[in-house]
């Protein structure tokens, strides 16, 4: 009894330890992507066949190309692109029922790799797919493993005690230091979401009663709650949708609550470049946002700044605890209408205001 229990243990829970050799090495500048020469391995999943197909073809999208490859893993396409060509690539990194539904779930690896280590087309994602039958996702979560501007580079990946562990560095196309430094982050899904542990452990913005950002729950069209690829916060993303008013807006940080609202306005042209008229018709979408969200004390404290002082497009640093902005700009590709892009930052902790501050949950 006891070894068929184990066997369906080991086949709920397929995990390995990822060769750094699949994993861009980046330690020092160079201008191509340094690999450790090590023997790669890949274990096959055949049941996942139907789903990276999917994934592949997904990706294609009408796209030319000139080479397939899905009768083994990793699954893979190679696209010419004018002669700056590139090849992406799916695997699976574990398999498990992470919400216990009796599905199994995926963490894939999609890899792209360009002709140039700093070439654009050369990024690497891992995305935890829950899936909703054998071949459909219901909901993707996704954490970056590279690209040539990411902050966070993925070293290696593996499990232990059942949680998936990411060794990560400093991307040093970013941080020009010859110190760059790394940690070890391990997510697990809970309460619908991929979650970095130490998140729900050290970020005080993992103890919100609530996590919505409008009152008004029939006029959210559209709600979604996944984790940030770069520092690994929960994102709460929102589209409040009431006749001819869209609002979209997100809500994310650790100690530090970052709040984004974007919205657009049709105007008259002779409106267009009208300062006063930008700022009022600003300070309303603030009136709006303090009576129909959760976040009116913070949003208050904008809109009497603005109330004083002139509306610029710079970010306002370092007021009575808050950094903020109003930037207001046309929308591009659509004629006589104004965008306002609205950002809040309410600052607990003063040592988390950078991305590798905020992936280590930096206290002092």
């Amino acid at each position: 009894m006891k070894k068929i229990f184990l066997f369906a243990l080991l086949a709920t829970l397929s995990c390995r330890k990822e060769e750094t050799a699949d994993y861009a090495k980046v330690h020092k500048p160079k201008d191509t992507i340094q690999k450790t020469e090590e023997k790669k391995v890949t274990l096959d999943f055949p049941e996942a066949y139907g789903f990276l197909e999917k994934l592949i073809k997904e990706d294609i999208d009408g796209q030319e190309y000139d080479d397939l490859q899905i009768k083994k893993i990793p699954f893979s396409v190679h696209y010419p692109n004018d002669g700056d060509s590139y090849t992406v690539s799916f695997s699976i990194v574990q398999k498990s029922d992470f919400n216990k539904d009796g599905i199994t779930d995926y963490i894939v690896k999609r890899n792209s790799e360009g002709m140039l280590g700093g070439n654009v087309n050369t990024n690497q994602s891992l995305i935890f797919y829950i899936m909703g039958d054998k071949t459909n996702s219901k909901e993707e979560h996704t954490i970056y493993g590279y690209a040539p501007f990411s902050y966070n580079v993925i070293d290696s990946t593996y499990c232990k005690n059942n949680r998936f562990v990411a060794d990560i560095i400093q991307n040093y196309r970013v941080y020009d230091t010859e110190d760059l430094q790394s940690a070890t982050v391990s997510f697990v899904y809970k309460n619908n979401n991929i979650y970095e542990e130490s998140y729900l452990t050290d970020c005080k913005l993992a103890q919100l009663k609530s996590k919505t950002i409008f009152k008004t729950v029939p006029n959210i069209s559209n709600r979604k709650r996944t984790i940030d690829g770069h520092n690994y916060t929960e994102i709460i993303s929102e589209t409040y949708k009431n006749k001819d008013t869209l609002i979209t807006a997100d809500l994310t940080g650790c100690d530090n609550l970052l709040l984004t609202f974007e919205t657009s306005y049709n105007v008259q042209e002779q409106q267009m470049d009208n300062e006063d008229f930008k700022k009022t018709t600003a300070l309303q979408l603030l009136d709006f946002l303090s009576l129909n969200t959760l976040f009116s004390k913070d949003i208050s404290a904008v809109k009497n700044y603005f109330n004083e002082n002139p509306m610029t497009n710079e970010y306002i640093k370092n007021h009575k605890g808050y950094n903020f902005r109003i930037l207001i700009d046309k929308n591009e590709g659509r004629k006589n209408q104004l965008r306002f892009l609205v950002n809040i930052d309410k600052i607990n902790n003063e040592n988390q205001i950078e991305n590798w501050e905020i992936v280590t949950r930096k206290k002092r």
